[in-house]
């Protein structure tokens, strides 16, 4: 009952077909968008009926609903652009992991993307004014020379 969605480099109508018929309930090629894959996962998760699960990440006081692409600290909205609930989502989802300049750039604008070398620094900085000031415990923490990392100290 446990849907399947083939992600390939092989984009060929044979592959596909092939893979299809093997018992794959989706087949996407590469390159592909995080949205379009996120979509085609509701679809299969909503084909097979499978219960819908609650889709809130949680570190600490911080709570991200990507659903409706919200952030709750300790009872607070927080007001974020679409890069800046992005990253945070990125760092959410990795939380306590440090991640660097070069990650998060590939990962949030793509590897096309030939930005400056500090687009990364400023988001996160926004991110971090707007997530950290006025709380006592910090959450968004810089290791110097490597990168950041979402984590409760």
């Amino acid at each position: 009952k446990t849907p399947v969605l083939l992600l390939t480099a092989k984009n060929s109508v044979e592959d596909k077909v092939t893979g299809l018929d093997s018992g794959a309930d989706a087949y996407l090629t590469k390159p592909f968008s995080l949205e379009e894959l996120s979509a085609r996962i509701r679809v299969l998760i909503r084909r097979s009926g499978v219960e819908r699960v609650d889709n809130t990440i949680k570190v600490g006081p911080l709570t991200l609903d990507t659903d409706k692409k919200t952030a709750v600290r300790d009872g607070k909205e927080i007001s974020l652009t679409a890069k800046e609930y992005s990253i945070l989502e990125y760092l959410m989802h990795n939380k306590g992991i440090v991640l660097s300049r070069e990650k998060i750039q590939h990962h949030i604008w793509n590897y096309d993307y030939e930005g400056g070398t500090n687009v990364v620094d400023v988001y996160v900085g926004y991110l971090r004014k707007k997530m950290d000031t006025g709380f006592s415990k910090k959450l968004i923490h810089t290791v110097w020379g490597t990168g950041w990392v979402l984590k409760e100290k």
